[in-house]
């Protein structure tokens, strides 16, 4: 039998600039998917050693290190070894920086996948609307983005979903609004991304408000 996911906890902590979301994990193997998130990220590493996987480098972090993974960037936390590693990620409104001019062919697919209603990605037809083939769209997006055309989707699903949760929408509700088939496909997307459930996201703001 397979084990359940390690969960993270999860808090919204109140500041001068308005609620932080906190994410903290004990010092276990931490594996997550490549995935994104709307505000910089902030991470303090407590224990043990990790890799960090960006678009176009890595990065090795260690216990007192901090490093900031600069909003919309998609990036992954693996372990190096058995020992694990311990953290706590802060998230807070992107830093003032000169925006990076997106490529059209990257911003018109996003522009496709943020109208679709449901999580059918459909390659071939992203492909045709850009007149390119499969194989150049599916290549050129992973290098511009650092993750595949479907996890992207995936990715901008679970966003839809954490902004309805927030204000406190029904789980059952924000996957089937956010385009996932029930509410156990948004638990299990949520837990592999975020290492925690909808229900304690929801939680945590529903503290805060």
């Amino acid at each position: 039998m397979r084990a359940p996911a390690a969960r993270t906890s999860f808090a919204v902590v109140p500041s001068a600039a308005g609620p932080v979301e906190t994410i903290a994990g004990a010092c276990r193997c931490w594996r997550f998917r490549p995935h994104f998130h709307a505000g910089d990220e902030v991470v303090d590493i407590h224990a043990g050693r990790a890799r960090l996987r960006l678009p176009q480098s890595l990065l090795e972090v260690a216990a007192g290190d901090t490093v900031v993974v600069p909003a919309g960037t998609v990036h992954r936390f693996e372990p190096i070894d058995g020992s694990g590693w311990a953290f706590t990620s802060r998230f807070v409104p992107p830093a003032m920086r000169g925006t990076p001019t997106e490529r059209p062919l990257g911003a018109r697919v996003k522009a496709m996948l943020l109208e679709r209603a449901t999580l059918h990605t459909d390659v071939e037809t992203l492909a045709r609307a850009c007149a390119v083939s499969v194989g150049h769209l599916a290549r050129t997006f992973r290098r511009e983005t650092g993750t595949g055309l479907h996890n992207f989707h995936v990715l901008l699903a679970l966003h839809r979903a954490k902004a309805l949760l927030r204000d406190q929408a029904g789980i059952a509700e924000a996957a089937l609004d956010a385009g996932f088939y029930d509410q156990a496909h948004l638990n299990r997307e949520f837990v592999r991304t975020f290492g925690m459930t909808p229900a304690a996201f929801r939680a945590g703001w529903s503290v805060a408000a």
